[in-house]
């Protein structure tokens, strides 16, 4: 037997609420989103389709990630330019990149150390060694800066 609904579980127009109607939801997307009409060839759109679904993503969130992406490489956020503007935000930034050249300078130690060997004094070994010693220099240099 069907559960016998009261008044009070309509909206008054006989619709059930807790619903959202499309053109509720068509109203938000208007004014909280632009649309952008992308021409792609068909296997191309087939593709990118069939992998968002395989991945369990969604297309626009996607083509979103990949606008952020690209207006990012772009140009500076208005935060970032902001703390461009003064001695101590620079430091900070150059510290913030002398910790990523640790980082690296540190990956660039384990695959050196990873090398057979047998293969050590070979032309990989020698690349790694010359940039971990390069990143190093560039470490005391940043260093120096202020």
């Amino acid at each position: 037997m069907a559960p016998i609904m009261t008044q009070s579980h309509f909206n008054g127009r006989g619709n059930s609420m807790g619903k959202t109607t499309a053109s509720v939801k068509n109203r938000w997307n208007t004014a909280n989103y632009r649309q952008i009409k992308i021409c792609a060839p068909p296997e191309i759109a087939s593709a990118f389709k069939s992998t968002c679904q395989s991945d369990n993503v969604s297309m626009s969130g996607e083509i979103i990630a990949f606008m952020k992406k690209r207006v990012d490489s772009k140009a500076l956020s208005i935060p970032e330019k902001d703390l461009l503007m003064t001695r101590a935000g620079r430091r900070a930034k150059l510290y913030s990149l002398i910790h990523e050249l640790y980082l690296i300078k540190g990956a660039e130690q384990a695959y050196q150390e990873n090398i057979p060997s047998n293969l050590q004094g070979s032309i990989r070994y020698d690349a790694a060694e010359e940039c971990v010693t390069a990143i190093e220099e560039a470490i005391d240099l940043l260093n120096g800066a202020f």
